[in-house]
């Protein structure tokens, strides 16, 4: 460990790991350092423990000199995922308690924090803050968390790669950008990316810090000491695929047969409707291991989401399906086979997935990609060539994504202390917008005040989100468009959801539309179980058990429910036929 580092935490760490791993050792002295750093290394090589060892350093540095804020936030650190959030702060108490450092507080916020919780941030910040970038969007934009924000030192962002390329990435930029501006006036923020699989560096980089910024790369690629397995399933081996050109019968008897044959088996789906179908699916071919079996998507309610994880993480399930939601870095414990059905669209998301198996120094990945049709029959083979090659996609960055920008416009409104002028100025200095002309920029504050050229002749009081105060500073017209900002912030855009309760317990959401299409008594797939719709409310939608109301498959036919869609003549879908994008 670095002499730099504490002294207390070098003991601690020493007696609990033993000596750094090389992505630690390269990359806590640019921490202690002060400067922002990308750190780009393999699943399970020790990358959230490098970033955070600085943090503790420089936090119980401040405790000792009497130097802790009171009410302030010192680290920051943004997940792409809520449940990934949930489980930094859940493995950040853990060695803060072995050192003995309590004055040292943690805590979450993102959209799963209750009322009360929020309440109580807002009283007594934390030091370190675990949040997504909406959430992160959203205190940004509240005058009353200003002064917590004003004392941030620190700006993590875990899995970089999954923000970078969409425009969430885009809104976190521009969030970073007024975090620098609230604490530009006492010290830069050290900003610190971690990211499994990403090419090129250095555009991931600028990204991270900004244009004109200076940021260290650490890249730690795989060595001899973690070896990857690698094979593709065709059902090909004696039959050629049927004329219409799947077999998903085949598929999963051959999958069931792998759950059998390893300890701990990650199925991955490209859709939460392929999660939920095979979900199902083997506990029917395996009603033995039924019990240990289950499926993990983001529509399913977060008490199930967070029990599923535990278990895993426990030992106690030998098969979870999910769709991308346990892609990134959720601590799962030990994997023994990650199993991808059907091509997953990337050589890096592939590898991201792979890296899930063997999550720790020494140990062999094992990864399986099933052929599902006569196109991944060629496609599957290609990407575990790509694979063994490290032949990664490059970054394609949005560039002046022009709705992100507008909902900073109406955050930064909210404090009516920026000029336009200003404001031009912080969104240029975020990547994205790096070459963001005035012109356009000035066009979507023209947008903001009145809504348009056209609607705003007559409408600008309904629709103008933005306007200018007496002094040419940017302000809102009224309370109203605040509200607003605070319940529609973010890039993810989704219909009305409703929540589905079986007995006292939320089993998770639907979207309306899907909804609309049931009546009571029909079945349908959630949480890979069959459930009966009872009755619906205007959020709720109240369901039942209905285990065994689908039969299973048999070779070339098709499951149908033993309900009232099946006297109507309706084939049931192996599950939710809600859009899934």
């Amino acid at each position: 460990m670095p002499s730099s580092l504490h002294p207390t935490l070098a003991a601690w760490f020493t007696a609990r790991f033993g000596a750094p791993t090389p992505a630690q050792a390269a990359t806590l002295p640019h921490i202690l350092a002060g400067r922002s750093v990308l750190l780009s290394s393999p699943t399970g090589t020790g990358k959230t423990l490098a970033a955070f060892l600085g943090v503790f350093d420089h936090l119980q540095r401040l405790h000792e000199a009497d130097a802790l804020p009171a009410r302030g936030i010192v680290a920051v650190y943004v997940s792409p995922l809520r449940a990934l959030a949930y489980d930094l702060q859940k493995n950040l108490h853990a060695p803060l308690a072995e050192l003995g450092w309590s004055h040292l507080r943690v805590a979450a916020r993102t959209g799963d924090t209750s009322a009360k919780d929020r309440a109580a941030q807002k009283k007594k910040p934390p030091h370190i803050l675990v949040t997504t970038p909406e959430s992160l969007t959203l205190l940004l934009s509240q005058p009353a968390w200003a002064p917590a924000l004003a004392s941030v030192r620190f700006l993590l962002v875990d899995e970089l790669h999954a923000l970078a390329e969409n425009k969430r990435g885009s809104l976190l930029s521009l969030a970073a950008e007024r975090l620098e501006a609230m604490t530009s006036a006492k010290s830069p923020l050290t900003r610190i990316g971690l990211s499994a699989t990403v090419s090129p560096l250095p555009e991931l980089a600028r990204f991270l810090a900004g244009p004109g910024r200076r940021c260290e790369i650490v890249e730690i690629l795989p060595t001899a000491d973690r070896p990857a397995q690698l094979a593709v399933f065709s059902p090909l081996a004696k039959h050629p695929y049927p004329a219409a050109g799947y077999t998903a019968t085949r598929v999963l008897r051959e999958l069931a047969r792998e759950l059998l044959h390893h300890r701990t088996t990650l199925v991955f789906s490209n859709t939460r409707s392929g999660a939920e179908s095979i979900g199902l699916r083997l506990k029917q071919l395996l009603p033995e291991l039924a019990a240990q079996i289950e499926v993990h998507h983001a529509s399913l309610d977060r008490a199930v989401r967070l029990e599923v994880e535990d278990r895993l993480k426990r030992g106690g399930l030998r098969a979870v399906v999910c769709s991308t939601s346990l892609e990134l870095g959720i601590d799962i414990g030990s994997i023994d086979l990650v199993v991808m059905v059907s091509a997953p669209k990337g050589v890096a998301r592939a590898l991201q997935r792979l890296g899930r198996s063997g999550h720790a120094p020494g140990q062999t990945a094992r990864g399986l990609l099933v052929a599902t049709n006569i196109n991944d029959l060629a496609e599957c083979p290609a990407t575990v060539r790509l694979m063994r090659e490290r032949a990664l996609e490059p970054l394609r960055l949005p560039e002046n994504p022009a709705d992100v920008h507008a909902q900073h416009l109406v955050g930064i409104a909210v404090f009516a202390d920026t000029t336009p002028d200003e404001a031009y100025a912080l969104v240029r200095r975020a990547h994205p917008f790096a070459t963001l002309s005035r012109e356009l920029f000035d066009r979507v504050l023209h947008y903001l005040r009145g809504g348009g050229r056209s609607l705003e002749k007559a409408y600008t009081p309904l629709f103008g989100k933005v306007t200018l105060d007496a002094e040419g500073r940017l302000a809102l017209p009224s309370p109203r468009v605040a509200r607003d900002f605070y319940q529609n912030v973010g890039t993810i855009s989704s219909e009305a959801h409703v929540t589905v309760r079986l007995g006292r317990r939320n089993l998770g959401t639907v979207e309306e539309g899907f909804l609309k299409g049931l009546r009571p008594g029909d079945v349908f797939v959630l949480n890979a179980r069959c459930v009966r719709l009872v009755s619906t409310t205007l959020l709720t939608a109240k369901v039942a058990a209905a285990d065994g109301a689908l039969r299973p498959c048999r070779a070339g036919t098709r499951t149908r429910c033993r309900s009232r869609a099946a006297s109507r003549r309706r084939s049931c879908d192996y599950g939710p036929r809600w859009r899934l994008g």
